[in-house]
């Protein structure tokens, strides 16, 4: 086997710690030793890559995307208008636009991504046109296929094509169900997506508690939402004062493990609960505050220990597929929020959340070998090279996924 050991100034540990004058010796698709170049185990027939002044990461995991979305890029929400109307013209789009242009533009946002130092895509799929250009793609992958129905017979086809999906060979490989929001199936079958999940082994995720239009739909049967989803058919959820969220736990439609996105009208109570079922919160905060919706209680779900994790939401925002652009944008608003903790959120916590920390989220002996590098200008304190990381324009021109070069420039 074939070994290469990839020299750099710096190297970011587990512990969150910086490896000065460090080694990552890969072999195949994995990490086989890393540490002090004088000391890391290799042999003298391994081929040496010397990455120069450049900081070595784990590759960053998007864990919340609808690549599909692309074809609806640059098309942003306008000040006044409301978030119903919005998502309804967004839902037309992709409901007119032709596969070949869908499948375009998710091999786009793939590419995008990968030039980002994003190694791993988890991307939710209306369309289902995404595994098979995952397929074709040297990127890590898992797909949430998103899942709606408006009644009763259209549930039953849901029900019965997805128990036919999960029966075929390999299906349950780097999947999950995805129920769009609270709203968008019955109680019953969330309940029953939710036992699906758990009976095939494949993970689980929702959007919750979003807007304001969600909040005021459960808590007081009234706004734009309450009356689009009741013109056809009946309100399925009963009364409640305190929400979608509040609604969802106690009538027990979030399964333990499970994945929720943004999650930005939530209670400190409901936090805990989330928190106690080991759920991991996917936090989008450029397109949260493009839509202008409440900002996630991000301080309140650290201090109850939630797993949080980073996401991109959509190619439709100008700033594209960039991880690094999420953290900077948290960051100017909680600048006391150390970067090795914020780094986290988009490698060890992401790969917790897809259970699979025994393969990604670290730099780390026996892990698969998703790697990025920064190229870092002038001379930083190592105790400060994170913190100036996240504040700067970072060169990303180093990007390995499982074991193989992506992008290297030397």
């Amino acid at each position: 086997m074939e070994s290469t050991a990839y020299f750099a100034k710096w190297i970011l540990l587990p512990d969150g710690s910086i490896l000065s004058n460090g080694a990552v010796v890969v072999t195949d698709d994995t990490i086989t030793s890393i540490g002090n170049r004088s000391t890391v185990k290799r042999s003298s027939k391994d081929r040496v890559v010397n990455l120069g002044r450049r900081l070595l990461l784990p590759g960053f995991i998007n864990l919340h995307t609808h690549l599909e979305e692309g074809v609806f890029r640059g098309v942003l929400k306008e000040e006044h208008e409301p978030f119903l109307s919005w998502t309804l013209k967004k839902e037309k789009s992709l409901k007119t636009a032709g596969a070949e242009a869908i499948t375009s533009t998710i091999r786009l946002g793939i590419r995008e991504s990968l030039a980002n130092g994003i190694t791993t895509i988890a991307d939710t799929s209306r369309t289902g046109l995404s595994p098979a250009v995952f397929r074709d793609e040297a990127v890590r992958n898992w797909t949430f296929h998103e899942l709606h129905a408006e009644d009763d017979q259209a549930e039953r086809e849901l029900m019965a094509d997805l128990e036919k999906r999960l029966q075929q060979p390999g299906s349950g490989r780097n999947i999950g169900l995805a129920p769009y929001a609270v709203f968008s199936l019955s109680p019953t079958m969330h309940k029953k997506i939710a036992g699906l999940a758990k009976q095939n082994n494949v993970l689980w995720a929702c959007h919750s508690a979003e807007s304001s239009d969600e909040l005021q739909a459960f808590s007081e049967q009234l706004g734009d939402l309450y009356f689009y989803l009741t013109r056809k058919k009946e309100w399925l959820y009963g009364k409640t004062e305190r929400g979608s969220m509040y609604y969802a736990i106690t009538g027990n439609l979030i399964p333990n493990n499970g994945i929720l996105y943004h999650c930005n009208y939530v209670g400190s109570e409901e936090l805990s609960i989330l928190a106690a079922k080991n759920i991991s919160i996917v936090m989008c905060s450029q397109y949260n505050e493009m839509l202008g919706h409440k900002r996630f209680p991000l301080e309140a779900a650290m201090n109850r220990g939630i797993n949080l994790c980073l996401g991109t939401e959509s190619p439709i925002l100008i700033t594209g597929m960039d991880l690094f652009d999420e953290l900077f944008h948290i960051k100017t608003h909680y600048p006391h929020i150390p970067a090795k903790e914020m780094i986290n959120w988009v490698t060890r916590n992401p790969a917790r959340a897809l259970r699979c920390s025994n393969m990604l989220g670290t730099l780390e002996e026996g892990k698969k070998a998703d790697i990025i590098g920064i190229r870092v200008l002038g001379d930083p304190q190592e105790e400060t090279l994170l913190e100036e990381l996240l504040v700067e324009e970072p060169i990303i021109d180093f990007v390995m996924v499982n074991g193989e070069e992506m992008i290297i420039g030397i």
